[in-house]
């Protein structure tokens, strides 16, 4: 492993760690209080921590073991997994922050023109209807990795996971 290549792993397992931290911090700190029920962005807030630990736990951290060891080792079926599941949370992310931003710019415009009113992104019964509709939508788009990825590499020695789409 060359300089270059060390001080990118140094840093991706830096970010990993960061992320871990932050994620299950954000997880935790939404969580409503002991009598209160759930509020839409404490939901939104804990959707996007745990799509975004999905990446930092079976995406990053076997990346960042894979960058330190020089090649794949996890596997072929691991291989299949870690595409899948790296396709679901950022598809998850996405979408979750993309409410976040929907349900902020309600907020923000309705006190505005009604007075602080209670906006549609409100109702607690939609907002998990959107996410789990998101989670599905993403699930779908990531199962091909289940069946069109591989180990590839000379010799045994310098493997890497990816994705081998037919043509």
């Amino acid at each position: 492993m060359d300089a270059e290549e060390l001080i990118e792993s140094i840093i991706r397992g830096l970010m990993f760690l960061a992320g871990i931290v932050g994620n299950n911090w954000l997880a935790v700190s939404s969580l409503p209080a002991k009598k209160s029920g759930f509020r839409t962005n404490e939901v939104l807030f804990i959707n996007l921590a745990v799509s975004n630990l999905i990446t930092n736990y079976l995406v990053d951290l076997p990346d960042t073991i894979a960058d330190f060891a020089g090649r794949w080792f996890l596997g072929e079926t691991y291989c299949g997994i870690f595409r899948f599941c790296a396709d679901l949370s950022e598809t998850s992310s996405i979408f979750t922050t993309f409410f976040i931003s929907v349900f902020w710019h309600q907020k923000l415009v309705g006190s505005l023109k009604r007075g602080g009113a209670p906006v549609r992104l409100d109702n607690l019964r939609l907002v998990c209807c959107l996410l789990a509709g998101s989670w599905m939508v993403a699930v779908v788009f990531s199962v091909p990795h289940f069946f069109f990825v591989t180990v590839e590499g000379e010799n045994g020695s310098n493997e890497d996971c990816i994705d081998l789409f037919p043509d």
